[in-house]
């Protein structure tokens, strides 16, 4: 199978498929909880921006924000100071203390107490911050609210959530003014139902309970936490890849072994070339000793015998591994032998 062909098996095989499949699942959740946090950072900065705006505005009356009384107030004005004149109710039922207000890391209550305007609109307002009884669930030492007529400046805050649990008298667990009134035990008649007031001045000047503190304008950590996010996004597709790049390396290393491997194979059985001496070079040293041997002088290389017999032949060395062909012996002539019977009878 080719490399192409390999590296498509690979890319369609099953787990490629379906790890596939769950990077495309994890990093679009990781999309959605980046977005997600991306959003509250995009609510927080407009918060943040709304209050540097209005917290130190100059204040304006209540009618200019909420012309509507029943009407929601506009996340836009959240934070609007507005001055009204008129008075608080002073009966022991008007007065609520709502629970698990904290101040400073300590729990206590929010004194909450209606403010009726000489136009008869009421706008329920919290006063400050009260700190609880040691051992029982309850304020202490509230101050009482003034009588008579007063001009109050207070910022406006969005009504909180009606919660579903029964509070101890005199108590409720959240500023909602529909549910508030009736625990006071006053009219749905002119009352500012969607928004509340959190105290910024009284005049004529009296005792009041602790400050609230101005409100937090950090955008806090949603803006890191989407990018972590989306860069957890991005983690899936890259080990994706990177698992995809080292299956095709192995592949890659795999195919130049088999390549070597082959190689090595066929080198072996080719047949290994021996030193051979051809056949011409045989032949012709072959030729030549005859020639040599034809054309030696009588007694060359051979010893003297008795007379009248042949010459003898040297004795060949153990090591010669030369070929050798039959010499044949040439036939002495009469004047030869003449020849060699005159000096054996002068030897004598």
């Amino acid at each position: 199978m080719t490399a192409p062909a390999t590296r498509r098996e690979i890319l369609l095989s099953r787990d490629t498929l379906l790890g596939l499949v769950a990077v495309l699942v994890l990093a679009a959740i990781c999309v959605l909880l980046g977005m997600w946090q991306f959003g509250r950072y995009e609510e927080r900065r407009d918060e943040a921006a709304v209050i540097r705006t209005n917290y130190d505005a100059a204040p304006v009356a209540l009618d200019q924000v909420l012309p509507d009384h029943e009407a929601p107030l506009p996340s836009a004005d959240a934070w609007t100071p507005v001055t009204m004149e008129g008075s608080y109710c002073t009966d022991a039922e008007c007065v609520l203390y709502v629970r698990n207000r904290q101040l400073s890391g300590t729990v206590g209550f929010w004194q909450l107490v209606p403010f009726r305007t000489e136009d008869g609109t009421t706008l329920l307002v919290v006063r400050g911050w009260v700190p609880s009884d040691s051992g029982e669930s309850s304020p202490a030492d509230p101050p009482p609210v003034p009588d008579g007529e007063q001009t109050v400046t207070a910022r406006l805050r969005p009504a909180e959530v009606v919660l579903d649990r029964e509070p101890p008298p005199g108590q409720t667990h959240s500023v909602n003014p529909r549910q508030s009134a009736g625990l006071m035990g006053l009219g749905s008649a002119d009352l500012v139902s969607g928004a509340y007031g959190e105290l910024l001045a009284e005049e004529p000047a009296v005792e009041k309970p602790a400050a609230l503190p101005a409100p937090d304008t950090s955008l806090g950590p949603h803006l890191s936490y989407a990018f972590q996010w989306w860069i957890f996004a991005l983690f899936f597709p890259a080990a994706l890849l990177y698992r995809t790049r080292s299956r095709f390396q192995d592949l890659a290393a795999e195919t130049r072994e088999l390549e070597l491997e082959a190689g090595r194979r066929g080198s072996s059985t080719e047949p290994n070339a021996e030193a051979t001496p051809e056949a011409g070079t045989t032949g012709a040293g072959t030729t030549a000793h005859q020639a040599d041997s034809r054309t030696a002088p009588p007694g060359h290389g051979e010893d003297r015998g008795a007379p009248g017999t042949g010459p003898a032949r040297s004795p060949r060395r153990s090591d010669d591994q030369r070929p050798r062909r039959a010499v044949r012996t040439r036939r002495r002539g009469q004047d030869e032998e003449e020849e060699d019977a005159l000096i054996d009878q002068q030897g004598h």
